[in-house]
């Protein structure tokens, strides 16, 4: 680029020359001050094109928004079983992910709240499109199925089998990013289920698929983690003790980071 760049300017001056009947000597003078003039110039565009070349091979460092949304609060407690009230231990995880979030690069996390205030489905999943999130991940703790029932769950959104027909791509083209969303909602949920064996061993209750509200129109990877059973006294005990609530925290950034760190 820079040769017909330097070429045509000396055309042009050689041009100015022979037009104002100067002599060969003459012009030659004036194209030495034209090569002072524009040395610099002609050096720094090298460089200029030349810099973002040597950076081109460098690995580029992602950088991903996550939506952590600690489920109920304010007027709603969700379960609530001995001391343990839901939506204090929801929050108290989502603030602990968001802490343990920025010790690693590329990651920030965001919170539907950062108190105990209520808060509807409309807002929690309002938010997610506010924030430009690329990820959503809510918290809750499970209740029920008995005093035997333990251990943790991680659901995904399901798979919808039909798509609206007639003329009209749209609802195709919003499908195709609808099923995009939920492989990726799969692959999320495979590595939070890795991440929290770690914290309880042979204590998961596997993947399961299930509608929910939060999800309706989302196009990003959506996950409902149920923590574990506040109905199960060992559970209880378990997630009330501050150390299993920063090693879950912990546990559900690792997952987070190794999803993005292969996501296409």
């Amino acid at each position: 680029m820079m040769i017909p760049l330097t070429v045509g300017i000396r055309l042009l001056y050689e041009a100015q020359a022979l037009e104002n009947h100067k002599t060969g000597k003459e012009t030659m003078e004036l194209m030495n001050g034209w090569r002072v003039k524009y040395g610099v110039f002609t050096l720094a565009v090298i460089l200029f094109c030349l810099i973002p070349m040597a950076g081109a091979g460098a690995p580029q460092q992602g950088f991903y928004t996550i939506l952590v949304d600690p489920a109920h609060g304010g007027d709603d407690p969700g379960v609530m079983s001995d001391k343990l009230r839901e939506k204090e231990l929801t929050l108290n995880l989502a603030l602990l992910v968001r802490e343990e979030a920025q010790k690693i690069p590329g990651l920030q996390v965001q919170l539907t709240r950062s108190t105990d205030r209520t808060l509807s489905i409309a807002e929690r999943v309002k938010a997610a499109g506010t924030m430009k999130a690329d990820a959503l991940l809510s918290l809750h703790v499970n209740a029920g199925f008995g005093k035997k029932a333990s251990g943790y769950e991680v659901y995904f959104p399901g798979f919808r089998q039909s798509v609206p027909g007639g003329g009209d791509s749209s609802p195709i083209i919003k499908d195709m990013a609808r099923n995009t969303s939920l492989n990726d909602s799969v692959r999320l949920a495979q590595r939070i289920q890795s991440a929290l064996e770690t914290v309880f061993p042979r204590k998961g209750r596997g993947l399961r698929d299930a509608p929910s509200p939060l999800w309706d129109g989302l196009t990003i990877p959506g996950l409902v983690v149920e923590i574990g059973f506040a109905t199960d006294p060992d559970d209880r005990k378990r997630l009330t003790e501050e150390q299993t609530q920063r090693a879950v925290a912990r546990a559900l950034v690792m997952g987070l980071r190794d999803y993005f760190r292969k996501a296409p």
